[in-house]
């Protein structure tokens, strides 16, 4: 059974992240924070957000500005708080922060999303390689044992940003020992991929906001992955100069792309060390489910 309540009790700290950043932030009863480890459908649940918070899909607003990246040190705090207070919409903020890192408020809502850790290594390479920034490329793993660095890495007590697979299990077992917590609400980027509309109904629900049946389809729409790729200068989240190309952002979104990538030893050494992380074979088994 989870535990009563979330509580802030850590902070991480890392080339991009400062979950001190939140010390200034004065929350509003309907806030909504979207909570992920990268490349885990951080920027669609952002998206889906923003459609179902303005209720139509030719909103006009730009979900990765207008949805900050709270305790991300690319701006300072004190313009994304002037930026947070002056809306007057429901907020949506972004976070890559474990929940024991960030500020718990029992009215506001708490969306995290996960994905086959193996998926979200993938879509992190291409991430990487993406980049302008190469000193900030350099922080994440390349060259032919990538695969095996991020598998075994391990990180410092409250360091944050490399992002080996056992900083995605401290994040996931964070949220997850809450998911029985009514505001904290866990959903898996599988079951956004396999029925979409059904996704955003379930996000909906979660954010008390009622839609039509012709809403749900135009949404499903808007927020497909083609239609994001078409628009990326729209959806793809920090500044135009950050990426290579904005559209790469958008790889493939697509799940289980380390099948034909990975060999039976390292499918095997996953196996083992996920097992060293995650002991219960439940959990497991929901954060590698594909479909």
């Amino acid at each position: 059974m989870a535990d009563a309540r979330p509580t802030q009790t850590a902070t991480y700290r890392g080339p991009i992240t400062d979950t001190a950043r939140w010390a200034g932030f004065t929350p509003r009863p309907d806030d909504v924070f979207v909570c992920t480890p990268p490349k885990c459908g951080t920027t669609w649940t952002q998206a889906i957000c923003a459609l179902l918070i303005f209720g139509r899909a030719d909103h006009g607003r730009q979900p990765g500005i207008i949805s900050p990246w709270l305790d991300a040190g690319f701006a300072p705090i004190e313009d994304v708080l002037e930026l947070l207070d002056a809306q007057t919409h429901r907020r949506f903020i972004k976070t890559h922060s474990p929940l024991d890192g960030i500020p718990y408020h029992p009215s506001c809502i708490y969306l995290a999303v996960f994905r086959d850790p193996r998926d979200a290594f993938f879509s992190m390479i291409n991430h990487r390689d993406n980049m302008t920034d190469q000193d900030l490329a350099a922080t994440l793993p390349s060259g032919p044992n990538a695969f095996a660095d991020w598998l075994n890495g391990t990180r410092a007590a409250g360091t944050w940003d490399a992002w080996p697979l056992s900083s995605i299990i401290h994040f996931f077992n964070t949220y997850w020992r809450f998911r029985d917590v009514d505001n904290v609400h866990v959903y898996h980027y599988a079951d956004m991929t396999n029925d979409l509309p059904g996704g955003i109904a379930r996000l909906a629900a979660a954010l008390n906001i009622n839609v039509t049946p012709a809403q749900l389809a135009e949404f499903a729409r808007a927020a497909s992955f083609d239609n994001m790729k078409r628009n990326a200068a729209q959806f793809a989240p920090e500044s135009p100069g950050f990426w290579k190309k904005q559209s790469d952002f958008f790889s493939r979104g697509a799940n289980r792309q380390w099948q034909q990538a990975l060999s039976d030893a390292e499918l095997a050494a996953f196996d083992k060390r996920l097992a060293e992380l995650l002991p219960d074979a439940a959990a497991r088994q929901w954060l590698c489910r594909n479909k």
